[in-house]
């Protein structure tokens, strides 16, 4: 249900009929991805769990084309890299302008000053446009081989 009603946000946001209450909607979906992600977290270091994390810290603000465009093509190469790597890897897009408490915490963190930034493994951030290769050389796992 929660990734649906985020799919359905995103769907509202790129056509620019955000509501009151989609932003609402839209801020406790980035509390529940944020959750996640520290649950994630906390299961890798007290119980060994094998994967990798990625966050991808956007900017949801649409006034310049051309930020859209690179967070598009940032966007597609995640996807890319998660659809590689399977569950080695737990992808999450978080928006880090809607000034919510707890990732304001996490940007403050990891040091991570301007969207969009990637954070891979809770250690590397990478800013701005990164290919694939990029982002995989700081991943830990493989990639899934596919026997199509």
């Amino acid at each position: 249900d929660i990734y649906l009603t985020g799919l359905e946000i995103e769907k509202f946001e790129q056509n620019n009929q955000m509501t009151d209450e989609l932003k609402l909607e839209k801020e406790r979906y980035v509390l529940l991805k944020t959750q996640l992600w520290l649950n994630s977290v906390t299961l890798k270091e007290k119980c060994g769990a094998s994967f990798d994390t990625v966050v991808y810290f956007y900017s949801s603000d649409s006034s310049s084309p051309i930020l859209v465009a690179q967070q598009n093509l940032i966007s597609n190469i995640l996807k890319g890299i998660k659809s590689d790597y399977g569950n080695n890897i737990i992808l999450l897009p978080i928006a880090a302008d809607l000034d919510l408490t707890i990732v304001n915490m996490q940007l403050k963190t990891y040091n991570i000053t301007s969207a969009p930034a990637i954070l891979v493994n809770e250690k590397t951030v990478l800013y701005g446009f990164n290919d694939a290769s990029e982002v995989e050389k700081y991943l830990t796992k493989k990639k899934i081989i596919s026997l199509q």
